[in-house]
């Protein structure tokens, strides 16, 4: 197989969900705006052309950032590409006012048209190859005649008359399904009515037990009745620990209660037939692993034929892996690939998924980096079909032209662009050249444009297209509101250096004062970001939008900010991760200890004013530092941070397992300990400020509240702030101005 890299060309239910979303949802989702010189775009212009930009550049204001709409305004998200009329669709906030509203555009013209929201707006579509629809409108199921050109909700053909709401609807062939109280139906249709009775394809939702349908397929084979084919999960919560959240915000306290845990699962390869003209009915046959080991199934689909399952499965604690292929008319299982990691996976954005009807294409870190790789139904033929030192974040399959084409940092960790793999050949070829980030790569059904969101650091997300035959790139919607565009924001130095105790090579970004004196000594900031598994050194726009924009702020005020993409982060292989198993907390700081070192080297720190800061795991590694190093960082803020990761344990089974083991069913509690702040508060000297939301769900305040008896015991100074109404992403403006004024005071007064 040919390695070598060339060139080539370049869910009236949820409309509140849908139309304005907030604050936190803004932040991960992705909207758009037409191009073209409208009356708007001179409107914008010539609001660019009276906006102060130099002052702004150089006296940016934390009221300015963090203003009532936020000047991120929510960014462009593709939802269906109808390739016959050449037309996406599309969701953008093209009034700068944080309200998504959908637009259709033709991707070889760029006329683009806006829907307007009314008492008919279908709060979820789904648009068919057909140019009709299936909405729902005001809670009911209906087929839209012509939508693709009449632009209009029509309900020329209505399925569903019930008293609750449907929602969530997929299409598949003639074929309806959707959900109403948590539980999933289906009907068929034609060109003119609804053809059969409904049928329920699970019927016992509840608190303690819910579904989800994972694949299906119309395709079928061996057998004439069946109709449909559908792979259902049912998820049992009864063995979940109930954990209470109280909130202090109304006349009484109230007490809120959720499970977490692991649920038991079973799987079902349900059959729909039909019996007679107009009626279908189910049966079901429960599919059960060869072996006794707990799984997680993380993606399963039909062979393009129907004959086959392929399904990906991991145990709990994503250390075993294994690939299985059942066959649905034998209802035999076969085991096709396994592997296993001493410390645990991570999955990306590329779904396990067959090529044709004898190979599959998955995504493995085997080779020490996330490349794609296939294999043959029966178990043979393993094969890299992206090999390389680089980290492949999402996929697609042309199955007419045997390619594939998927999201890289093939060249550089810092760069993602798009390439092509030739399935049968191995051939890979560059499509993309620009710096910067491309996300939600997809492609039309007759496999000529890739779509995609692409960023700079600069340069919040917009829509592209990509037409294959000739490389031509267009960027398809500009939608950035022109608070955020009046600014200079500080643009970073991007820095490289080795960790002092292994030689590990370092990425990070240096943020320096508009007018750098190389002489001079500055106090300096080093922000952490959270997740751990994540990626914040690239050229695309940061996910941590707000630190990227304060820094801004803080360079102005004549500091020096230092951001790491640390020991555990994303991008940069399965040993730069995995180093960090059982031991969360060093190495993390060990490399902004390095990094200090690095910029001390260069003269222009003074290393006796450092301080570090970030949320959740960036709170997190901002205590350990603090508890750990005393000697050197000398002002901290942690924001939601795991104190004790004993806590996170009944939090999130998920990430727990995977890094430190089962704490009830293993002897791991040292790991646990060892990695926590909490073991380590006794050692705190500078001057810590710790913010915490009182509703957080994710990080629970009750680690603020221990990590706060345990200094009071040990005598240190300390504050805290708490948000009564805020959970662990906040949703107000105010918020995050308050947090940020904290953050900035504190440096203010114990760095300088």
């Amino acid at each position: 197989m040919a390695t070598s890299i060339t060139l080539s060309g370049k869910e009236k239910k949820l409309k509140n969900c849908i139309f304005n979303p907030s604050r936190n949802e803004t932040e991960r989702r992705e909207g758009s705006y037409k191009p073209g010189l409208t009356w708007k775009v001179v409107s914008v212009l010539l609001l660019l052309m009276i906006l102060p930009l130099t002052s702004y550049s150089q006296n940016v204001t934390l009221e300015y950032i963090f203003q009532d709409t936020a000047i991120v305004n929510p960014r462009p998200s593709l939802k269906f590409i109808h390739t016959d009329s050449k037309k996406i669709y599309y969701y953008a906030d093209d009034d700068y006012n944080g309200k998504l509203s959908l637009f259709d555009m033709n991707y070889e013209t760029g006329e683009n048209y806006k829907y307007s929201d009314t008492s008919e707006t279908a709060s979820e579509f789904v648009v068919l190859p057909n140019g009709n629809a299936v909405t729902i409108i005001s809670g009911d199921v209906y087929v839209t005649r012509d939508f693709v050109n009449t632009r209009s909700y029509t309900k020329d053909i209505r399925l569903t008359e019930t008293d609750n709401y449907e929602y969530s609807p997929q299409v598949i062939g003639n074929f309806v399904i959707y959900r109403r109280s948590g539980n999933y139906y289906l009907t068929r249709y034609d060109s003119i009515r609804a053809t059969s009775n409904e049928l329920a394809i699970t019927t016992d939702e509840s608190d303690s037990v819910s579904y989800q349908v994972i694949n299906m397929t119309d395709a079928y084979a061996g057998d004439p009745d069946c109709v449909l084919r559908l792979f259902v999960a049912r998820y049992d919560n009864t063995t979940k620990r109930p954990l209470l959240f109280p909130d202090y915000n109304d006349k009484f306290v109230k007490a809120e209660t959720r499970k977490r845990g692991i649920s038991k699962v079973r799987l079902f390869d349900i059959s729909v037939k039909r019996a007679g003209k107009d009626s279908i009915y189910k049966v079901i046959n429960e599919f059960v692993y060869p072996d006794s080991q707990r799984y997680s199934t993380t993606f399963a689909q039909y062979s393009p034929d129907g004959s086959k399952l392929l399904l990906d499965i991991e145990t709990m604690d994503r250390h075993h892996r294994k690939l299985f292929i059942y066959d649905v008319a034998l209802k035999g299982v076969q085991e096709i690939y396994s592997e296993s990691d001493d410390a645990w996976y991570e999955r990306h954005s590329n779904s396990t998924v067959f090529i044709d009807n004898r190979t599959v294409m998955f995504e493995s870190e085997v080779s020490g980096y996330n490349n794609l790789h296939k294999i043959n139904t029966d178990g043979s033929g393993f094969a890299s079909i992206t090999p390389g030192q680089y980290t492949v974040l999402t996929s697609v399959v042309d199955r007419t032209a045997g390619k594939i084409y998927f999201v890289a940092n093939a060249e550089v960790p810092y760069n993602y662009n798009i390439y092509s793999a030739d399935i049968t050949e191995g051939s890979i070829s560059k499509l993309t050249t620009a710096d910067g980030d491309v996300e939600d790569l997809k492609l039309s059904r007759d496999g000529n444009y890739l779509f995609y969101s692409h960023s700079y650091i600069n340069k919040p997300n917009e829509l592209y297209s990509l037409k294959l035959q000739t490389g031509e790139e267009r960027q398809l919607t500009s939608t950035i509101s022109p608070k955020f565009t009046a600014i200079e924001w500080s643009m970073p130095e991007q820095i490289t250096f080795t960790n002092e105790e292994d030689g590990q090579l370092i990425y990070g970004f240096v943020y320096k004062p508009k007018n750098f004196n190389p002489k001079k000594k500055y106090p300096l900031i080093c922000f952490v970001h959270g997740a751990g598994y994540l990626q914040n050194i690239t050229n695309g726009f940061s996910p941590y939008r707000d630190n990227f924009m304060v820094n801004t702020f803080i360079t102005q005020n004549d500091f020096v900010v230092l951001d790491l993409d640390f020991r555990g982060s994303m991008g940069y292989g399965k040993d730069f991760r995995n180093k960090t198993y059982r031991n969360l907390g060093y190495w993390e700081v060990s490399d902004y200890i390095s990094g200090i070192n690095f910029l001390d080297a260069k003269g222009y720190i003074n290393r006796d004013k450092v301080g570090i800061y970030g949320g959740s795991y960036g709170g997190f590694t901002t205590l350990m530092a603090m508890f750990k190093h005393p000697e050197l960082f000398k002002a901290g803020v942690s924001l939601r941070a795991v104190s004790n990761w004993k806590n996170y344990y009944y939090s999130n089974y998920w990430y727990t397992l995977a890094r430190f083991g089962d704490l009830e069913t293993e002897d791991v509690a040292e790991y646990y300990e060892q990695s926590s702040p909490y073991t380590f508060a006794e050692n705190l000297q500078g001057h810590l400020l710790m913010t915490h939301g009182m509703l957080d769900d994710n990080v629970f305040f009750q680690d603020m509240v221990q990590l706060t008896q345990k200094l009071i015991d040990n005598k240190k100074d300390f504050e805290v702030m708490i948000y009564p109404k805020e959970n662990h992403g906040f949703y107000r403006q105010t918020s995050w101005l308050d947090q940020y004024k904290r953050i900035t005071g504190w440096f203010e007064k114990y760095l300088k």
